[in-house]
């Protein structure tokens, strides 16, 4: 049985490490070492932590707040398993998570196992499907195209759930083999988007990649109901620039004209986070307005929306997305206004 390394970046999540842990050390699959960065808490999470330190399994380390991507990788540098995976602190992994995808791995010879997730509300649990099949096994050809292809943006028929478009980001639902990550790291100066590289670097040169339909990770996620949202000032900014990176990277890489399309696809529905990202601002609604006329304005935003084929969406994003390539902002306020609405209660 192959050795598993779990990394696990800790800061003040001490309500939530026990469960989290619990999950860990009580795996169907035995054979693991369970690499737990304290990253210079300020609660309780460390105390809670040694009550895990009889368990042999389990690696302890403290050190100041460096952040989560330097963690991560201080985690992989002292990793010795086979198979690596990352785990959040404040989310949980189904029982039967790394046996399942150990077994796949194993049998298929492949370099990166991907499950499904659950969000968890308080009271409910949503579970995501990412792909529409219960069982995927891709080569090296297949996974350029229908997986790393589709991080950089969604294409076709993917576009009729353009929600799911960054469903494959996360590093947390896959099971990597050693080799196909040792030479990476995470980089902080990517902020919200450093998983997303990350993940992109990874599958980059993925031999085999297989899918399975099956929720093997938890994330915690704030109850709707009472869902404050936090207005950020440079994500525009952020976003544009991330975008630029992309570009270079497809172009220094000489990847064909699909990643391209994907990318301006992924550009065009960026107006969802981006729109309302504005609305919880402290502007007034024609502020807001002006705001996302702007950004609509850039080059970017313009030839994705000429490219962009409409066909595939609902009438709901279609609409949304009319009101982007027209520029009707006023009108897309009001519409951003009533989805946030609606989020937070249905």
């Amino acid at each position: 049985m192959p050795l598993v390394s779990l990394v696990v970046p800790i800061y003040n999540t001490a309500p939530y490490i026990e469960q989290c842990l619990e999950s860990l050390v009580n795996q169907t699959y035995p054979n693991l070492e369970i690499i737990c960065i304290n990253d210079g808490s300020t609660d309780n999470s460390f105390g809670v932590l040694l009550q895990y330190d009889s368990d042999l399994r389990v690696q302890l380390y403290d050190q100041t707040n460096r952040g989560c991507s330097f963690s991560r990788n201080r985690g992989l540098n002292l990793a010795d398993g086979e198979y690596i995976m990352f785990v959040d602190s404040d989310d949980w992994l189904d029982l039967d998570a790394i046996r399942l995808m150990v077994e796949h791995a194993e049998r298929e010879r492949a370099d990166a196992v991907m499950g499904t997730y659950v969000r968890e509300y308080e009271g409910r649990s949503l579970p995501k499907h990412i792909f529409n099949a219960n069982f995927l096994s891709y080569d090296e050809e297949e996974t350029k195209r229908y997986v790393h292809r589709r991080l950089f943006g969604l294409m076709g028929e993917e576009l009729a759930r353009p929600e799911t478009v960054d469903a494959l980001n996360s590093n947390c639902i896959t099971l990597y083999h050693r080799d196909l990550i040792k030479h990476l790291s995470f980089d902080s100066t990517y902020g919200s988007f450093a998983d997303l590289y990350y993940q992109i670097r990874a599958l980059e040169n993925c031999k085999r990649f297989i899918y399975i339909d099956y929720p093997v990770y938890h994330y915690r996620k704030t109850n709707v109901t009472s869902m404050t949202s936090t207005y950020q000032k440079n994500l525009i900014a952020s976003r544009i620039e991330f975008f630029h990176i992309l570009m270079r990277y497809i172009e220094e890489r000489n990847l064909d004209e699909d990643y391209n399309r994907a990318l301006y696809n992924r550009i065009a529905l960026s107006m969802i986070g981006i729109g309302l990202n504005e609305i919880w601002s402290q502007k007034s609604f024609l502020n807001q307005a002006e705001t996302l006329k702007q950004v609509l304005r850039q080059k970017e935003f313009r030839q994705a929306y000429s490219q962009i084929d409409m066909k595939y969406f609902d009438l709901k994003w279609r609409m949304f997305f009319q009101l982007c390539k027209r520029e009707q902002t006023i009108s897309l306020v009001l519409m951003l206004r009533s989805v946030d609405y609606l989020r937070k209660r249905v």
